[in-house]
């Protein structure tokens, strides 16, 4: 059963209110606030009709009525109007990134900050999974018998590094015959991280107690505590031990990019309940994805569900243009030095 043209307008009109005020609205001020040319008993029919379909619903101190995470999604995939930024913001943005032109770690940082301002949210921004990455380089150097340094540097100018213990002893001069053996199979073989792991791993000589370099790709993320207005601690508890889970952040992260590979380009919005996180199931997740070499990162902001989210959008697309430009702006740096 489809949604006419009437009920878009008075759903539209009841979501609209709810994310500014933060309340439950009736026929009478459908009528008055947003000027719709239909009688106060023909709205009522209509809200009655949304409210079967779940797009609306009651709370039980008024007759009122609030959107449902059904008209919630309805509206963000069918009615959401994006906020046009004015010239002094796009030129504020913009200056912002023109004089940041240096590292990818900086830059992240930076915008999870920026956004964080820009919006009143919690600001997010994540590398791209290492394991998505080519390499450029592997060094492995010698600390003693048997502590070894590997450094991995990608074709995308990210260098990772990562402790790795031995079992038996190691010389240096055997450690520099794995190392060469190991980047000439690079050079012509393209080996993922997680190869070059398993070969620098491999056998009973080589063994780690670090984490996997799966777990290396950074993310940062600012004004957290924003997240926890008009919340109870307890509620506020569980989603601080959530968000230092670095695993459990990484693992939300790959999960996002894999559903935007099923649904577009552009800015989504994502309940944490779509992503079965029980923690972050009142919130909302504004994000996009930004080009690094062959993989994709993510930038955006964590926030309760009654977000504006016309803003939002709006400032995140303008945010993250940006951020690729001044990706391709260091990549071109790098590459005439």
């Amino acid at each position: 059963m489809g949604i006419s043209d009437r009920e878009k307008l008075v759903l539209n009109a009841i979501v609209n209110y709810y994310l500014t005020f933060g309340d439950t609205i009736g026929s009478r001020t459908l009528v008055k606030k947003y000027g719709i040319e239909l009688s106060s008993a023909t709205i009522r029919n209509v809200m009655a009709d949304l409210e079967d379909m779940g797009f609306i619903g009651k709370t039980h101190t008024s007759s009122g009525r609030i959107p449902t995470d059904k008209g919630y999604r309805y509206y963000l995939n069918e009615l959401l109007k994006v906020e046009r930024l004015s010239q002094q913001e796009r030129e504020s943005i913009e200056g912002f990134y023109e004089e940041r032109i240096g590292e990818l770690d900086k830059l992240l940082e930076t915008t999870s900050s920026l956004l964080s301002k820009l919006t009143s949210y919690a600001g997010i921004a994540v590398e791209p999974r290492i394991v998505d990455s080519e390499i450029h380089r592997v060094e492995l150097i010698h600390i003693d018998e048997y502590l070894v340094m590997a450094i991995i540097i990608m074709k995308d100018r990210r260098v990772k590094t990562k402790k790795i213990h031995l079992i038996n002893p190691l010389s240096e001069k055997e450690l520099g015959s794995i190392a060469k053996e190991l980047n000439e199979r690079i050079q012509y073989e393209h080996l993922t991280v997680k190869e070059i792991e398993e070969f620098i791993l491999g056998g009973d000589m080589i063994q780690s107690s670090e984490t996997s370099m799966e777990d290396l790709n950074r993310f940062f993320i600012d004004n957290v505590t924003s997240m926890f207005k008009e919340r109870d601690v307890d509620s506020a508890s569980e989603v601080l031990d959530f968000l230092s889970e670095k695993k459990d952040i990484r693992q939300m992260f790959e999960r996002l990019i894999q559903k935007r590979e099923n649904i577009g380009q552009g800015v989504q919005v994502i309940f944490g309940d779509e992503l079965g996180i029980k923690e972050l199931e009142d919130y909302s997740f504004v994000y996009s994805l930004y080009q690094l070499g062959g993989a994709q990162g993510i930038i955006g902001v964590i926030g309760p569900k009654r977000m504006a989210y016309s803003k939002t959008v709006g400032l995140l697309d303008c945010v993250t243009k940006e951020v690729n430009r001044a990706i391709d702006r260091i990549e071109k740096k790098e590459v005439k030095k």
